[in-house]
């Protein structure tokens, strides 16, 4: 989470390096454009601006905070985010980018994959202005209009490139030529950025105020800047990786924790964790950008939360605290205090069925080479750097993005992509706007809900022929994807989320500091798994009953007229309580098809009688 709030705040800081406009009824794009370069000091003078240093206040959601940004063209950065209680550095020494967390671990990403480097390619050359250039080969600048930004005249001018499919269209105002908001589209992610409050500083016509508005979240983050130097003297060694602070945290035995079971429960990995003397269940989760806390359990050990932001998940967006996590411990290793993440999990839980407190994300996993045996439900977790592998297993590269890593997969023998490896996910997702492009919604297959941290969603469930990775092939593997008001106007990098329903195949070494997954075939590679023969879908509700949340149509459970809300009171003319809870009561709709159930649910304070014979979904 914190680290999208980083690519908010950097998007936001390249304020002279955007795009703007002419006066008069103009309709030539690159005249706007040369009337923009006039009004903000010369084309001659911004490509005389090699460096450049700026410093403000940051506002997001809750928090208050100071930012520092240093740049070099082409390609050399370094931000600084004070955000109480978040302390964030990043940079680029024009070879590869770098992160530290908010807890001091140093990240250096430097197996940079094809999409990386394009995108690198891009924000390289505009940094030049080459798209200034009208005989440019790579730019494809075209007017899109006049349009109106806060009651004044703007005209639209988009900058696309026959690179990747990123996009910045800029309102640039007809009067004053300066540019009044830009959006920008990089993979999937949207946002407008305001400017306003322009000063000169030494020729230079600059921004020192910048309002971002993430087009997912609608929150806005806002700068102001406090200080702007053109040309300032800039060590080298700023755009380097720092010295890694010391480590947060150590082995009990030795340099790794082996062999610890963990509970494989509706497609998610469950680990005990103890903290303060409470041992309770977490989610290990590679797709979660940061240790994360349910509110109630926060509130349990009765730690201080405090800060505020929108965070993106699942199903939507999620609002997001942050905290002080006490000192805490997984069999086998002890952690210091660390800066946590706060949401309220309680609703996701609830669909789930297993009372977990909290998510084991990037602070933890990229702490180390951890081990995933599926088939054995054991986790082992190795020092990174004295880890050596000597299996016969698959190495694969790893690319590091936003805290998230993805290596390549092929979907049916022809859709070869990078995939987000989500640790987290029970399934296998499908970017929903490449599924309505390629055909993959008009196939048979079966509507459910789905439930992340942000909010539920409705997802359809089909077979697809294969899905190649790592060097093996997994046959009619259960792909899904959103269903429902997809935009495919965004075209992603990655194909989709790879989840647990492919890697429970496997035996899986994540290792952050090699950038690279190793792979080994499991002992339970290519065998089928139960899946729910039912449509029904039931969950806790509130008042801790059974209830049905989702009836999949065309399924056994339509055809047996359940309906949303029900409330399930028996099966078999057993009372729901004799079952051993949730769980016990899916792992039934789970049985061999054919199986026929009697079950008793009460609707709206009426006692009904449903016969649900089970049948193979897809």
């Amino acid at each position: 989470m914190y680290r999208r709030m980083v690519a908010i705040i950097m998007g936001i800081l390249i304020v002279t390096s955007g795009i703007t406009s002419p006066a008069q009824e103009l309709t030539d794009p690159y005249e706007i454009l040369t009337g923009y370069f006039e009004a903000t000091g010369g084309l001659e003078r911004l490509l005389a601006e090699k460096m450049s240093y700026s410093e403000g206040s940051v506002s997001l959601g809750g928090m208050e905070g100071v930012v520092k940004s240093w740049t070099q063209v082409p390609g050399l950065s370094r931000l600084e985010v004070t955000l109480d209680p978040l302390n964030i550095i990043q940079g680029d020494n024009g070879e590869y980018p770098w992160v530290v967390d908010q807890n001091g671990k140093l990240q250096l990403i430097t197996n940079l994959n094809d999409a990386t480097l394009k995108r690198r390619k891009v924000r390289n050359l505009i940094q030049q202005y080459a798209y200034a250039d009208r005989n440019s080969e790579i730019f494809d600048v075209s007017f899109q209009g006049v349009e109106q930004v806060d009651g004044r005249s703007c005209y639209v001018v988009r900058v696309a490139n026959n690179i990747n499919v990123d996009s910045y269209t800029c309102h640039i105002n007809t009067t004053t030529f300066l540019l009044e908001k830009a959006v920008f589209i990089e993979d999937e992610e949207s946002r407008d950025v305001l400017y306003g409050d322009y000063r000169e500083i030494d020729g230079i016509v600059v921004p020192f105020r910048v309002t971002q508005v993430d087009h997912s979240t609608r929150e806005p983050q806002e700068i102001i800047v406090t200080q702007y130097v053109s040309n300032p003297d800039i060590d080298p060694s700023t755009f380097e990786p720092p010295t890694e602070s010391d480590r947060d945290w150590e082995f009990v035995n030795g340099d790794a924790a082996e062999n610890i079971h963990f509970e494989f429960i509706e497609g998610h990995i469950f680990v005990p964790v103890n903290v303060r003397g409470k041992e309770r269940l977490w989610v290990l989760d590679t797709g979660a950008g940061m240790t994360v806390l349910n509110r109630a359990f926060a509130d349990e050990l009765g730690l201080e939360v405090g800060g505020g932001m929108k965070g993106k998940g699942a199903g939507g967006t999620v609002d997001v605290a942050f905290t002080t996590l006490p000192a805490f411990s997984v069999e086998g290793i002890r952690f210091n205090e660390q800066t946590a993440a706060v949401i309220d999990m309680s609703e996701l839980m609830r669909w789930v069925g297993v009372d977990a407190v909290g998510i084991l994300g990037w602070d933890f996993l990229s702490r180390f080479v951890t081990r995933v045996d599926y088939a054995n439900e054991l986790l082992s977790f190795y020092d990174p750097e004295k880890f050596q592998y000597t299996g016969d297993g698959h190495v694969v590269d790893m690319h590091v993005k936003n805290s998230l890593f993805s290596a390549t997969a092929t979907l049916d023998g022809v859709h070869t992509k990078p995939w987000v490896l989500d640790l987290g996910a029970s399934v296998t997702h499908l970017d929903g706007s490449y599924a309505l492009r390629e055909g993959y919604t008009e196939r048979d297959g079966v509507l459910s809900l789905g439930h992340g941290a942000a909010n539920e969603y409705r997802k359809k469930s089909i077979i697809c022929d294969s899905l190649t990775f790592a060097g093996f092939t997994v046959y009619k593997p259960e792909v899904c994807f959103s269903w429902g008001g997809t935009d495919t106007a965004f075209t992603a990098d990655d194909l989709g989320e790879l989840g647990n329903s492919l890697f429970r195949n496997f035996v899986l070494y994540c290792d952050y500091l090699g950038e690279r997954l190793i792979v080994e075939t499991g002992a339970k590679f290519n065998q089928p798994w139960p899946v729910d023969n039912s449509g029904l879908q039931i969950v806790y509700n509130e008042a801790n009953e059974i209830e049905v949340i989702y009836v999949s149509p065309g399924t056994p459970a339509e055809k047996a007229g359940f309906a949303k809300g029900d409330i399930l009171r028996s099966v078999n003319g057993v009372g729901v309580e004799f079952f051993d809870g949730l769980l016990a009561l899916r792992e039934l709709l789970r049985s061999t098809p054919g199986t026929a159930y009697t079950l008793k649910v009460d609707r709206t304070g009426e006692s009904k009688e449903m016969k649900l014979v089970l049948a193979s979904l897809l």
